[in-house]
């Protein structure tokens, strides 16, 4: 299985308050993953935050606007894309759930990271790579601490 890894930042919680993502993206031989950017930032320092009303949501600050994903399957019977966040966590311990994270793929409707999400299905190769707008977005409840927070969000390409 081929594994490629990018930096993936998500700052989140009061003032300057900033947080981490490293992206893994898992994918087994025959298959390709590919994404536009190499990080996602999500600065609240630079958004007027905290929000007059609670929850609220963020868009990344960096890059502005949604992040092109592709695809490429060149191996027969079903496949599957799926994206996975352990939660965050900074050095003193304190903790971001995965659900403040919520994620959509084309426009369709926005999911919290709670568990693993199956984003897209398909069966056998794709003949070309196929391209998906995905979006990020972080939902503040009030209860967030200060600090720098990092976490793992793991998209896999696998077969079924």
């Amino acid at each position: 299985m081929t594994r490629l890894v990018l930096a993936f930042a998500l700052l989140g919680a009061l003032a300057t308050a900033r947080a981490q993502v490293a992206l893994v993206l898992e994918y087994p031989e025959g298959m390709a993953l590919e994404l536009s950017v190499p990080e996602l930032v999500f600065d609240l320092s630079r958004v007027g935050f905290p929000p007059p009303e609670l929850p609220a949501y963020y868009a990344p600050t960096a890059p502005q606007g949604p992040v092109t994903l592709r695809l490429f399957n060149n191996l027969e019977g079903g496949w599957l894309l799926e994206a996975k966040l352990d939660g965050l966590a900074n050095e003193d311990g304190q903790w971001i759930p995965p659900d403040r994270i919520e994620v959509r793929l084309n426009g369709g409707p926005w999911i919290a990271l709670s568990q693993p999400v199956v984003l897209w299905t398909g069966s056998g190769p794709t003949g070309e790579w196929r391209s998906f707008t995905l979006e990020l977005r972080f939902k503040a409840v009030g209860d967030e601490l200060p600090g720098r927070y990092q976490g793992l969000l793991v998209l896999a390409l696998s077969r079924l």
